[in-house]
């Protein structure tokens, strides 16, 4: 089908009746051009279906068009172009909900529209469907003494008819006809099934290979578009070897399909594969395999075998039981989570001595957690009769041989609250603050716990480093008692 144009033209404005006016001895009123007026369009000058799929001057899709305020550079009240839909050559256009007038599409629209499909119908071999029998220069015999298998080709004196297979010497139906059960006519010699993959096909094309690609395609296929482009979607090129491209950039160039319901699918097996290809077939391996949604252990599974040399990560989970995605990004040569390197989150790597470790914050190098293959906890406490301000000097050293994380640090008091202020505790890896002084735990004054504070600068508790506990404030009426300070860490 084909949109027209309307509106643009000198004729096309919005007006409003004005003044009274007298001339002789009639009495009328002034037409009053007006502009910014919403211009719509019905399939009826009364009641009717208002059209709702135009197109403007820039081809975005509306449902009215303003008249012209000559901020567009139109006449004041002019109605601007708009397209109708498909094959609508006329429409009752009504401004501001007043009465509706008969709105042409514009005459040279149609007319070129006219002109292109009469060019399109002329390209055609048979747009008419002309059948032999309406021909004057073909001689078909009626149906009754048709055969089956016979060929249309020239006959005696140079007309065109049917004739038997055994008039045409090398001819092969490429789709040739059964009676019987049995093929008739001069057809190809069906394959041997007992010459196996290997036997006579049924349709063969040599030609010599080429390196550089340039023989001529064997086989092309091809789409037409709506507006008469010739797309090729499908081929084997000079060499035989299959291509394919889409016909829209939106379209799928190729697909495999399950098994259809009715013919026992979906499909229970692996119903798509990428294969080597070894002198023995049994030999074979499925680099790339995609199971049916019927399988039993593996449904809708898309399973490769081998991993490609130079992949980044492999991405694996997500969305099953809302689970998130994980990247697997490899192994790294010494034990404990990466202390280079930029990391997403979600970033998975196993070290030397097989413990994994997951990226719960990404950057450089990201936190992570993790301390995977052992289910090694630590606990370290600190305790003060009364809470005084100092330096912690107590250590505890990371007891295991791999790198820990640090999940909390809580503070408690058993004994008397603090009172005036809050009581505040640093916690310190090789004497390097993990919290930013608005992150540290802190107990507020009267009460005896700090929550859990859990927002580090870093996380990382690196294998043979130590802790160590500060107290930075205390109640400045009463310092609390029976101070204790725990870290867990895995």
């Amino acid at each position: 089908m084909t949109r027209y144009w309307a509106g643009g033209g000198p004729s096309d404005y919005t007006i409003i009746s004005g003044d009274t006016v007298t001339v002789g001895a009639v009495t009328g009123k002034n037409a009053v051009v007006v502009g910014g007026v919403d211009v719509v369009w019905w399939n009826a000058e009364t009641g009717g279906t208002q059209y709702a799929d135009l197109l403007n001057a820039v081809g975005q899709p509306v449902t009215s068009v303003p008249s012209s305020d000559t901020t567009d550079g139109r006449a004041f009240g002019q109605i601007p172009r708009v397209q109708y839909p498909d094959g609508v050559t006329g429409a009752w256009a009504s401004a501001g909900g007043g009465p509706r007038v008969w709105m042409p599409a514009d005459v040279g629209d149609q007319a070129l529209a006219t002109a292109v499909d009469l060019a399109a119908h002329k390209a055609q071999a048979n747009g008419h469907g002309t059948g032999l029998a309406n021909l004057t220069d073909v001689a078909v015999p009626a149906p009754g003494s048709r055969n089956v298998g016979d060929l249309l080709g020239v006959l005696p004196g140079g007309t065109f008819g049917t004739i038997p297979p055994s008039a045409a010497a090398g001819a092969v139906l490429l789709n040739p006809p059964a009676s019987g059960g049995s093929y008739v006519g001069n057809t190809a010699q069906p394959p041997d099934p007992a010459q196996g993959q290997n036997g006579n096909p049924w349709l063969k094309l040599t030609q010599p290979f080429s390196g550089a690609d340039d023989n001529p395609d064997a086989v092309q296929f091809f789409s037409t578009s709506s507006t008469g482009q010739s797309i090729k979607t499908g081929w084997f090129n000079g060499n035989g070897e299959l291509r394919a491209a889409p016909s829209l950039p939106n379209r799928v160039a190729g697909r495999v399909f399950e098994a259809y319901e009715n013919r026992g699918g979906p499909s229970t097996g692996r119903f798509f594969e990428l294969s080597t290809n070894p002198s023995v077939a049994a030999n074979r391996e499925a680099l790339l395999g995609a199971y049916g949604t019927g399988n039993s252990t593996k449904p809708g599974w898309i399973e490769a075998t081998r991993v490609l040399s130079g992949l980044q990560g492999v991405r694996a989970g997500g969305s099953y039981n809302s689970l998130s995605g994980v990247n697997f990004r490899g192994q790294k040569t010494g034990t404990g989570a990466p202390t280079t390197g930029t990391w997403a989150t979600g970033d998975a790597v196993v070290d030397a001595a097989g413990v994994l470790w997951l990226c719960t914050a990404g950057g450089t190098p990201g936190t992570w957690a993790g301390g995977g293959g052992s289910a090694v906890s630590v606990m370290p406490t600190w305790t003060q009769d009364t809470a005084t301000v100092g330096t912690g000097t107590y250590r505890v050293y990371n007891p295991t041989a791999s790198a820990l994380t640090l999940r909390s640090v809580v503070a408690s008091i058993g004994g008397t609250a603090p009172t005036g202020s809050s009581l505040i505790v640093q916690v310190r890896v090789d004497g390097t603050a993990v919290f930013t002084s608005g992150n540290r735990p802190t107990i507020t004054a009267g009460n005896r716990y700090s929550g859990v504070a859990s927002t580090f600068i870093s996380a990382n508790w690196p294998a043979g480093s130590y802790l160590t506990v500060d107290v930075d404030q205390v109640g400045s009426t009463a310092a609390g008692t029976k101070l204790t300070v725990q870290v867990l860490a895995y």
